[in-house]
């Protein structure tokens, strides 16, 4: 059986931006930083629950992998549970944070609402736990 998510990682385009954003905005403790390899930088933040987020950083550069509303294949977004949607919008609207989806109530007895990371990365935060799901049979 494999176990909890340990770590999600993601490539960003400038590290000190990235990294205000998750520490200062977000609100995620910075964990530290490995470098592999020279040119390739590797900044843990601190997620909750026993999970972090990995930044990686190309010296050689990086560009979005795309955004929300296409089919490509691949990670759509990252969601982190808060107890108040819309206070954490309040305070993500003060530092100018673009959202692509306000705060609204969805399918499941949920709220929630997307927004983007300094390189474009949809993240969500969500209230509330899905009430609605069935079995799956394929």
């Amino acid at each position: 059986m494999i176990g909890p998510m340990d770590h999600i990682a993601i490539t960003v385009v400038d590290m000190a931006r990235s990294v205000k954003f998750y520490r200062d905005v977000m609100g995620f403790a910075v964990m530290g930083r490995v470098q592999p390899r020279e040119g390739f930088t590797i900044v843990c933040v601190d997620i909750g629950n026993d999970a972090f987020l990995e930044l990686f950083h190309f010296a050689s550069g990086s560009r979005p992998l795309g955004n929300f509303e296409n089919s490509d294949v691949g990670l759509k977004h990252l969601a982190f549970k808060v107890d108040d949607v819309d206070s954490v919008v309040t305070k993500l609207k003060q530092h100018n944070v673009e959202f692509t989806v306000d705060p609204t109530n969805a399918s499941g007895g949920i709220r929630v609402a997307f927004f983007k990371d300094p390189d474009g990365n949809i993240l969500e935060v969500i209230q509330g736990s899905f009430n609605n799901l069935r079995p799956y049979n394929p």
